[in-house]
Parts: C-alpha cells; sequence; structure tokens
C-alpha cells in the first residue's frame, strides 16, 4: 500500500494548485530523466524515445485532478493548432483503471494518445509528486521546460514556448 500515501500526497497537491492560479511554464535545468514504454487505451505500445524528432508535450494526470481536467481542452486546441507540425502529445494517467479513463474520456473528447502507468512505475521513476505536471521535450528528447500545476495551453504564452520549439 505504498502507493495510497503517494495518491494522497498527490490529491492534497492538485487540491492545492487547483485553488491557487496556473502554474508558470519554466526552463528545465533538472537531469536527464529516462525512456519509458507504456500502453495506450487501445494496447497500443509508445515509448518516449519513439517520439524523437518531435515537441513532446509530455503531461502526467488523473481524471480525480481539478486543474487535469481543466487543462485538458486547451491541451486538445494546441494539438489541433499544430496536427500538422513535429508536434505531440502523450498523456500520462496515473494509475488509474481503463474504465474509469474511458468514462472519462468520453466526456472530453482528445484525439492524443492516452498512456497508462497503472502500477505507478513511471510516478516514481520521474519523481512526479503534483498533478498535473507537464514537461516540454525538444525535438531531440531533452526536457527543456516543465510545470507543476495547470495552464491554458493554447495562451499566447505558451504557444510561443511550442512554436520556438517547433522551429528548431
Amino acid at each position: 500500500m505504498k502507493t495510497l500515501p503517494v495518491f494522497i500526497i498527490a490529491l492534497l497537491v492538485a487540491l492545492f494548485a487547483f485553488t491557487t492560479q496556473a502554474g508558470e511554464l519554466k526552463p528545465y535545468n533538472g537531469k536527464p530523466l529516462p525512456d519509458f514504454s507504456l500502453q495506450d487505451l487501445k494496447g497500443k505500445k509508445h515509448s518516449l524515445s519513439d517520439y524523437k524528432g518531435k515537441v513532446v508535450l509530455l503531461n502526467f494526470w488523473a481524471t480525480w485532478c481539478p486543474p487535469c481536467v481543466k487543462e485538458m481542452p486547451s491541451m486538445q486546441r494546441l494539438q489541433d493548432k499544430y496536427q500538422d507540425q513535429d508536434f505531440e502529445i502523450l498523456a500520462v494517467n496515473m494509475g488509474e483503471d481503463s474504465t474509469t479513463i474511458e468514462i472519462f474520456l468520453q466526456k472530453m473528447s482528445v484525439n492524443f494518445p492516452v498512456l497508462l502507468d497503472s502500477d505507478g512505475a513511471i510516478l516514481k521513476q520521474w519523481k512526479i509528486f503534483a498533478f498535473p505536471t507537464t514537461f516540454l521535450i525538444d525535438k531531440e528528447g531533452n526536457i527543456t521546460y516543465a510545470l507543476f500545476g495547470g495552464l491554458e495551453w493554447d495562451s499566447p504564452e505558451a504557444v510561443v514556448v511550442v512554436e520556438e520549439l517547433i522551429q528548431q
């Protein structure tokens, strides 16, 4: 039951983030994080390294997380804006079963891959402690920006950062 304390801490952080204003996208100065492979809801395997050559918005989220739910439509609008460019969103769900996620996605229409971290292994490996947590990864596979909390991903400020990464 080690995941229960992590879940409770993450829930408290998510609730705190929901009651405060949106987070700020900041340059990432941490160590490189390891590659991973996860399945999507249809059983297709996705490795982060498969997306080298594209800018990746890697989002860690959960259906019970209010700021995660709030930012999801703006993520879809961003995906739509850059659908014909070297850009992809990967949304890693943290420990929920596929039925819960599918019911949620029936209400929230998204067409980017939703990956399943059923046992929380990637959560632990990447030391994710707040939901949502998002990383922007450049075409070389380097994390360039990080955000702990929600964001309107199609806001002018976020779009400028994404466009700069796509143009590199």
